[in-house]
């Protein structure tokens, strides 16, 4: 029976297999000093209750690092418009569908061309005397298994390629506005309050996906542990998702 993963298990498995920057990987360092916290265990405890993760989604713990992460690069200078990274996501997506579909194309015409071939070589192929076919040889029985092994696996990739818009949500989108200033970061604490705001919108609206609710109080450890000089509470982050526009406001008391 397989082991149920942890927060360190999955901190761990991120350090070794994703290619990181340094940033990342000192990100996920203190992170795991951080792992025997209770609150990651209720967490996940929350999320699997609420029971709104895709099915494709590998634990809970798997979204809060790649949301992490993903915010934290978005704060850090890599700020842009919520619109042109959605438009940037949709292109890799199309991109890696377009490589997946020529990756199964050409499998699928060896496959188509081999027994072309074939067929040709039989035609040519001087028949028994006894009029009993000739049993096949020892490669052609193993051509014959790698050739189903390359159709099974073209087919394996159409799929993948299908699913490659599912692969990778932003969970960071949700009922909390991301704002992201026009204006030039500004320096010192200006700047890193500016993002610190959009790091705290955007892992609140994490919450909302995987749990149902804003957990303040995680998304502050979070924030703490993503930007060690941060030094944020629990009131800071309600008051970074505080709406700031009239609208957004009376949009906010509508809400059940």
């Amino acid at each position: 029976m397989a082991a149920v993963p942890t927060l360190g298990s999955a901190l761990r498995y991120y350090l070794q297999q994703h290619k990181l920057s340094e940033r990342d990987r000192a990100h996920l360092k203190r992170w795991l000093n951080e792992v025997d916290d209770p609150v990651w265990g209720q967490l996940a405890a929350d999320t699997r209750k609420y029971d709104q993760l895709p099915t494709f989604v590998e634990g809970p713990y798997s979204v809060f690092i790649s949301s992490a992460l993903r915010a934290r690069r978005f704060a850090e200078g890599e700020v842009v418009s919520p619109a042109l990274q959605r438009k940037r996501r949709q292109q890799r997506e199309q991109q890696e569908r377009s490589d997946l579909l020529t990756l199964a194309n050409e499998m699928e015409g060896v496959v188509r061309h081999y027994q072309a071939c074939r067929r040709a070589h039989h035609q040519q192929r001087v028949p028994s005397p006894s009029g009993v076919p000739l049993p096949p040889l020892p490669h052609e029985l193993e051509t014959k298994q790698a050739l189903e092994w390359l159709e099974r696996d073209a087919h394996r990739i159409r799929q993948l390629a299908e699913r490659v818009s599912a692969a990778e949500p932003d969970w960071g989108e949700g009922p909390i506005p991301v704002h992201v200033s026009r204006q030039s970061g500004g320096k010192g604490k200006r700047k890193q309050s500016r993002g610190l705001g959009v790091f705290m919108q955007k892992m609140v609206n994490c919450m909302y996906h995987c749990c149902g609710k804003p957990r303040f109080d995680v998304v502050a450890k979070m924030t703490n542990i993503a930007f060690p000089d941060a030094d944020v509470v629990v009131e800071n982050v309600r008051s970074a998702c505080r709406p700031t526009t009239r609208t957004a406001r009376r949009k906010r008391c509508t809400q059940p």
